[in-house]
């Protein structure tokens, strides 16, 4: 066998062919990579190889075949194969033998394209900012491909005597194999879609080609090689059927290796691993997102909508979507289908503004971005959602978010580390998984209906909210979160009890409170006080280890504005107003991590107390450009506006938002309890280990009015120009339950982080030249100088003789 391995690579490389076949293969490949705008890495702008491997296999199906063409066909053409035959070789052993040596010569082929990665190493920013072990499976996958090309190309030399003949119908089952079983799934739906797909080479390979390695994929390309192998002895030994002894033998080497093949591959499906070698593990979903998609019940379909003819960053965002989408898919209990569409495919303009209205209709608010069409800077309107539909339940999920404040790459690299949290609390929702039951607290004068009118829509597609009346029960039961929003009212000492035994019991709850009170309708002339609110939970907060602070925090580094009259005119002026103010800095937690900033109005400082066995996180803070006003707090409008002196705004960061995490004493332990309108029966004085949230600020959950209409949470409808915008108010909630309610820690999917890999991009068009030429010419020139080299050695060592 290793004789007839020698023999072909040899024979291979001593011909001026071999180097004429790989240097068309490099130049092809070279070409797409660095000289074609639409496949160029210069102009993809990111330290990537993805067009080496997404093109690669497509160049693969005229290089292999030129390769595998003549190894058998020339044999029967020349008669040699009879004598090939008279060795003491068997059929496997001379068939093994040339695709070895085949399959040698194709990763051969492949190593001048390691001067593709020094390139992108080099023009990585910073230099060397690539994902090398990413690569290297990437690598892994090309090979294998190439391996069972190299398999077909071998079994369509054993059909046909004619080198062109095997040439032709190599490349057609190798096109056939990779894209063409996918193109006929594409004609069915449902299971039977999924399942013809399945059976294609770029079904298995497009988890390898971007590093991930699944023992299925594996377990298939080495059986695909297999049994064509098998396929080629059985042609091989076609010309001795007519012997018995010889035909029952072939059958029965073939017939077992298929049923060894179907043997591993059942056990392949039921038994399986995935291996990400990707640098950040950007493929590997969380264990809590797999337990999740093992509940599932009934198929599942995704639709996203970003489209097509999207700018180069919006590709990457889309294809990291199909991604995850795609390993949701892997560890479902159900199938997952995914559709990619346009909001924007119409044929005319008018068709185009129906459909985009329909879509916004529906509750999607599209995203303006900027593209550049043929050196002309155009404007285009995209929905970042994907469309969850579950039985007869349609919901939709937003995708594009970040912080507003970070570059416009850093905020799309933040939303790619959050879909699979978003996608997997979509999922979550729509199915109605493990459904939480939350409390909202009432009787104290918090905020009603209509001040909570999107956080009750919104969030009931997640919870069950209830409306709890204090007074009207003897216990908080059955709840796993309970919520105060802005109280303006005393706490009893039964309300406290309730509240602290809800805790003690296991419970969650946050807390949005107002140390102050103010009525703005005197804020005018000489202007009013914020004047501390009576509410009594002093100490219930004190002894959970926090304390309010009775002030009013201003910060004037994202203020907001306030409606006023000014100079006795009719006119309305949009007052720079900093006791409303964006707060976008964060504790680098699951909660707050890549959020966007928060919308507050009259908000307190917090501090904390000693409460042993307390963790205290801090959440949210203000900028370090802040005014504390102690109670009673001057409001003034004439005040605010007359301001101008930039140092009174020196007092420096301060948080306004605490998590607290762990085991809390009761409030009313060794106290004697409250006998009326109470359950005493299971008291506690120690809860087990539990979360709570304390905000200094009631209004984070209240969306504004404006004409007796609820806008939408987080919409400051008195902001000018640029500084409209919908705050993160809502995402900070939903990722606030999330965590305190989420035992099964889906929350930590948004600890993902993915690294951004930018090209120099200056660097890269300065010297583009300059590395088009490298690319193109320095594989070419590697090649030539093994070839010469090789035939030096050669000459020197035949002309002894």
């Amino acid at each position: 066998m290793w004789a007839i391995y020698r023999k072909e690579v040899q024979q291979f490389l001593n011909s001026l062919i071999a180097y004429v076949v790989i240097g068309v293969f490099l130049t092809g490949i070279g070409l797409m990579m660095w000289v074609f705008p639409e496949t160029s890495v210069i102009d993809y702008g990111y330290a990537q190889l993805d067009t080496l491997f997404s093109l690669g296999p497509f160049v693969y199906m005229f290089l292999i075949p030129a390769i595998t063409m003549r190894m058998l066909a020339e044999e029967r053409k020349a008669g040699t194969l009879e004598l090939l035959l008279t060795r003491p070789l068997s059929d496997i052993q001379i068939i093994l033998g040339k695709y070895l040596a085949a399959f040698s010569l194709v990763i051969f082929s492949v190593l001048p394209t390691l001067v593709y990665y020094y390139s992108v190493y080099q023009l990585g920013n910073p230099v060397g900012n690539l994902d090398t072990p990413g690569i290297i499976g990437s690598y892994i996958g090309l090979i294998l491909l190439g391996g069972v090309f190299t398999s077909i190309g071998l079994f369509a030399s054993a059909l046909s005597e004619n080198q062109i003949v095997a040439f032709i119908l190599a490349v057609f089952f190798c096109f056939f194999m990779f894209t063409g079983i996918s193109a006929l799934a594409d004609i069915f739906t449902g299971q039977t879609a999924l399942y013809i797909d399945e059976m294609s080479l770029s079904f298995h390979y497009d988890a390898m080609s971007r590093g991930l390695i699944d023992s299925r994929n594996l377990v298939y390309f080495f059986s695909t090689i297999t049994v064509v192998l098998l396929l080629t002895s059985l042609k091989f030994a076609a010309r001795r059927m007519s012997f018995k002894p010889h035909r029952v033998k072939a059958i029965r080497i073939f017939g077992l290796g298929l049923f060894i093949v179907f043997a591993v591959n059942v056990v392949a499906a039921n038994f399986f691993w995935r291996f990400d070698l990707t640098e950040e593990k950007r493929y590997t979903l969380q264990d809590p997102t797999k337990e999740l998609l093992g509940k599932l019940n009934q198929p599942l379909h995704v639709e996203i909508l970003l489209g097509t003819d999207l700018p180069t960053e919006f590709q990457r965002f889309q294809k990291s979507i199909v991604e995850t989408v795609e390993e949701l898919g892997v560890y479902s209990n159900q199938p997952i289908y995914y559709s990619v569409n346009d909001p924007g495919a119409a044929d005319t303009e008018s068709e185009r503004n129906k459909n985009y209205q329909a879509w916004m209709d529906s509750g999607l608010s599209p995203t303006r971005i900027f593209d550049n069409d043929n050196g002309t800077d155009v404007q285009k309107l995209i929905f970042p959602y994907v469309v969850l539909r579950y039985g007869d339940r349609t919901s939709s999920v937003l995708l594009l978010k970040g912080n507003q404040g970070a570059s416009f790459e850093a905020k799309l690299n933040q939303s790619l580390e959050g879909i699979e949290y978003e996608l997997a609390t979509g999922i979550q929702r729509i199915a109605d998984i493990d459904r939480k039951r939350i409390g909202l607290l009432q009787g104290h004068g918090e905020l009603d209906s209509l001040n909570i009118y999107w956080f009750a829509r919104d969030f009931s597609e997640a919870f069950d909210i209830v409306p709890v009346d204090l007074s009207e029960v003897t216990e908080l039961k059955n709840f796993d979160v309970i919520i105060m929003a802005k109280p303006t009212k005393a706490f009893s000492r039964e309300d406290k009890f309730k509240i602290d035994q809800h805790l003690m019991h296991g419970g969650k709850a946050i807390f949005m409170v107002d140390a102050l009170g103010v009525d703005m309708r005197q804020a005018g002339g000489v202007g009013t006080f914020g004047l501390p609110y009576t509410l009594g939970l002093d100490d219930l907060f004190f002894r959970y280890g926090i304390r309010l602070k009775n002030d009013f925090i201003l910060d004037v580094q994202n203020f907001g504005r306030y409606p006023v009259r000014m100079d006795d005119s009719q006119t309305i002026t949009n007052l720079r107003w900093p006791f409303f103010f964006g707060a976008s800095w964060f504790s680098d937690h699951p909660i707050t991590r890549n959020l966007d900033a928060v919308y507050t109005r009259f908000t307190s400082t917090i501090d904390t107390v000693a409460a042993q066995g307390i963790k205290k996180t801090p959440l949210i803070f203000t900028s370090q450009y802040t005014r504390i006003l102690n109670a009673p707090a001057p409001v003034s409008f004439e005040e605010i506006a007359a301001e101008n002196d930039p140092s009174l705004y020196q007092g420096g960061q301060h948080p306004i938002a605490y998590l607290l995490e762990g085991e809390f004493e009761s409030l009313f332990k060794n106290r004697v309890l409250p006998k009326e309108g109470v359950n005493t029966n299971n008291f506690k004085a120690d809860s087990p280990n539990t979360k709570i949230i304390v905000i200094g600020d009631g209004d984070i959950i209240r969306n504004e009015m404006q004409r007796g209409v609820p806008l939408d949470l987080g919409f400051n409808p008195y902001a000018e120009g640029e500084e409209k915008r919908v705050f993160a108010n809502k995402d900070f909630m939903m990722n606030a339950l999330t965590y305190l309610i989420d035992d099964d820690g889906l929350i930590q999917a948004r600890n993902k982080e993915i690294k951004l890999r930018p090209l120099d991009r200056i660097r890269a068009q300065k010297e583009k030249l300059k590395w088009q030429l490298i690319n193109l010419v320095g594989p070419i020139v590697l090649l030539v100088l093994f070839g010469v080299i090789r035939n030096f050695i050669r000459v020197r060592k035949y002309s002894r003789f």
